[in-house]
């Protein structure tokens, strides 16, 4: 009994051990991989190519996002003409509230950053140029979207905001405050050279690594007041592209497609209800819908208004017969509502390499789910044009003529509690009884049951 015990006893200490350890190895896996995660190791990169709009500062506000949840700074890639004054706004308050470093690089060879762009530049926490790109004409100008001129803005109510947004964010970098006013002011252009040389950027680079190599080691001071050390060397480049949202925002945010969509949305609006055809109403009010997402309203507020007229359209076709406009006009303003969804993140710390991979199973998911949904939709179409198939026949059963029918001549029957069409060999007179002998087609043919004491 005392060895069972001494044998119970050290059976416990191994397996008490054992656990321990495991537990121990546990934890320390775990925080070595907290380690590795709370290191700055990754660059988010972004492109801000082309015309700043509605849809580029959505990409710049998720790519923003992306670096804030990996704690890694946020370079710039950009080459862009300008654009709206109030999309780079709205992008410069964005950086000044940031919790990690943007850098601005122009890139590039033969890139530049015009207008709105260079307001984006100077607003950078480090700002860099590669050779032979070009930053400045910040004047403002005027479009006319009727004649397709631009009209330069004189004006002091509006230059004279600008000026103080722009030497005020030199003054906040360290930068030259006089060449920025005179990119408002005289419509001033440098080059990268002249750019560093008069203390308007950084740093000239020839490619994305020598800049990450340049700065790294560099302590930078956030607006937030707190210092971030850069640790660029060797880090890995996390590419941004933007989500779903993103693309279709910036898509309708072009000039052309947004002035395609209005005017596509209201003369459909106008012809539904001139013409008496209903059924368009819901498309041209979501035409309508979208061009407004490409004007600035808010994507979250527009995606809520398509979900709705989608989920209308999709009853009111529940309630007609076919599968026609309605329907379709649904399940696209319904799909373009989720696809403006804003994508809920909890703040978990997850590698970019993992999130490629939920993203791709996602992406897949729905083709498959939308593969299938349009295989059922093509079976219930087909279905609907197939003529109908009559599986019960009442031949044998007596039943009476609500027509006058005739071997050239169809009309109604009613037989086993249902209306049929019918024909007969010889003429027969409504209300009249009849005798099921045979189908011809999708046609009965019935014979006349002549009364007792009529003959």
């Amino acid at each position: 009994m005392g060895r069972l015990v001494l044998s119970l006893r050290s059976s416990f200490k191994v397996l008490f051990f054992r656990l321990f350890l495991l537990v121990f190895v546990f934890f320390t896996i775990l925080s070595s991989f907290t380690i590795v995660y709370s290191q700055p190791s990754y660059v988010v990169v972004m492109d801000m190519r082309g015309e700043i709009n509605y849809g580029m500062q959505l990409l710049f506000e998720e790519a923003l996002d992306e670096a804030e949840k990996l704690h890694a700074p946020l370079l710039v890639v950009m080459d862009t003409p300008g654009g709206l004054l109030s999309s780079a706004d709205e992008i410069i308050k964005a950086i000044k509230n940031s919790n990690v470093p943007v850098i601005g690089y122009v890139y590039p060879l033969g890139a530049s950053a015009w207008s709105a762009g260079t307001l984006i530049l100077m607003a950078t926490h480090i700002a860099a140029m590669a050779p032979g790109t070009h930053i400045g004409a910040a004047q403002p100008v005027l479009y006319d979207p009727t004649t397709g001129q631009f009209r330069v803005v004189n004006e002091s109510k509006i230059i004279n905001p600008i000026v103080a947004i722009i030497t005020g964010l030199a003054e906040d970098r360290g930068r030259n405050k006089t060449a920025a006013e005179l990119f408002v002011r005289k419509n001033l252009y440098l080059n990268a050279k002249d750019a560093l040389k008069y203390h308007v950027i950084e740093y000239v680079a020839s490619s994305p690594d020598q800049l990450l190599d340049m700065i790294d080691g560099v302590t930078v001071r956030l607006d937030i007041g707190v210092n971030y050390t850069l640790h660029t060397r060797g880090a890995m480049l996390y590419k941004y592209s933007g989500s779903i949202r993103v693309y279709i925002v910036r898509a309708v945010s072009d000039p052309i497609v947004n002035s395609l969509l209005a005017t596509l949305g209201v003369l459909t609006l106008i012809f539904g209800i001139l013409s008496g055809h209903y059924l368009v109403i819901p498309l041209a009010i979501g035409l309508i819908i979208l061009s407004l997402l490409g004007s600035g309203f808010s994507p979250n507020i527009v995606s809520l208004a398509l979900l709705i007229i989608g989920a209308i359209a999709l009853g009111i076709e529940l309630f007609t017969p076919g599968f026609g406009i309605l329907g379709f006009t649904g399940i696209i303003l319904i799909a373009l509502s989720i696809a403006l969804l804003p994508v809920l993140n909890p703040g978990y710390l997850i590698s970019p390499a993992y999130q490629q991979i939920l993203f791709w199973t996602g992406v897949s998911l729905g083709i498959g789910l939308g593969a299938f949904t349009g295989f059922v939709l093509y079976k219930v179409i087909r279905a609907k044009r197939m003529p109908p198939r009559v599986r019960f026949l009442p031949v044998g059963e007596i039943g009476r003529t609500v027509d006058a029918i005739g071997p050239d001549q169809s009309g109604y029957i009613f037989v086993s509690g249902e209306y049929w069409k019918a024909i007969s060999d010889k003429p027969i007179p409504p209300n009249r009884r009849v005798k099921v002998i045979d189908r011809k087609g999708s046609l009965l043919v019935v014979e006349e049951l002549v009364e007792e004491g009529s003959k």
